[in-house]
């Protein structure tokens, strides 16, 4: 990129220079613009909200890291009180609350993948919802779950779901796309965040990238998609603002 090693190391602090981003942005394969629109703030997604999806960020400690926060999605059945967990983060008892607030009936809980931050509370809320079937991807087993291979189909009351391997950020990494609210949904556990990549193995990078853009940024323009990680976003924007992707038509 012809940059200084002053340069680069100020960059990875964070510190924003139109040009040098510019440059990095090309050696890298990442969508220039989508770079500079990122630093400068003007690439956040607005905020979404659907009814009867219902969010939950909880926090995670990492030794030497720090606190980090990771999300989990319910999803309750317009038609029914059937309702529906993606991953359970590190907070039960949000989680407990809210399905009793609108009186819903755990049938499900889906792992997106087994990481610790996503699966935290699955003993808990299994505990108090023992008739809830536990669901983890195939490729990634864990205690109690029925293996989810791709392709696979599920319908809890009007919810029709669909799980899609989206594998890179983790051996098994497995989305789910629903349908049954207003607006189609996908779960998508890391393997995508809002103007961001979910991190992978370098030998695993570029086929991460691909499999995205077949499995998730195929989907409709209005699809929402709801990361384990930052806010909600659309396949729309990601297409647009996301350095990763941006360009896709």
């Amino acid at each position: 990129a012809g940059l200084s090693t002053q340069q680069v190391t100020s960059l990875l602090k964070g510190k924003f220079d139109s040009l040098s981003s510019y440059k990095v942005a090309a050696v890298l394969g990442l969508h220039p613009e989508a770079v500079q629109a990122l630093a400068s703030g003007e690439s956040t997604p607005e905020l979404i909200e659907l009814e009867d999806l219902h969010i939950f960020n909880t926090s995670f400690s990492i030794p030497g890291f720090g606190q980090m926060a990771v999300n989990s999605f319910l999803v309750k059945c317009p038609k029914s009180s059937a309702a529906v967990l993606f991953d359970t983060g590190t907070d039960p008892e949000q989680i407990l609350a809210a399905i009793h607030s609108i009186g819903a009936t755990l049938q499900a809980i889906f792992l997106t993948h087994t990481h610790r931050d996503h699966v935290a509370s699955v003993s808990a809320l299994h505990a108090t919802f023992s008739n809830a079937t536990l669901y983890g991807p195939k490729c990634e087993p864990f205690a109690g779950a029925y293996a989810v291979s791709d392709g696979d189909c599920f319908d809890f009351g009007s919810l029709q779901i669909k799980a899609r391997l989206t594998n890179g950020h983790s051996k098994g990494g497995t989305s789910y796309i629903m349908d049954g609210l207003t607006k189609k949904i996908a779960c998508v556990g890391d393997a995508l965040f809002a103007c961001s990549q979910g991190g992978v193995p370098a030998a695993q990078y570029a086929k991460s990238l691909e499999i995205n853009r077949s499995q998730l940024l195929s989907l409709p323009g209005d699809t929402v998609l709801c990361p384990g990680h930052g806010p909600l976003t659309t396949v729309a924007h990601e297409r647009g603002c996301n350095p990763f992707y941006a360009g896709i038509k």
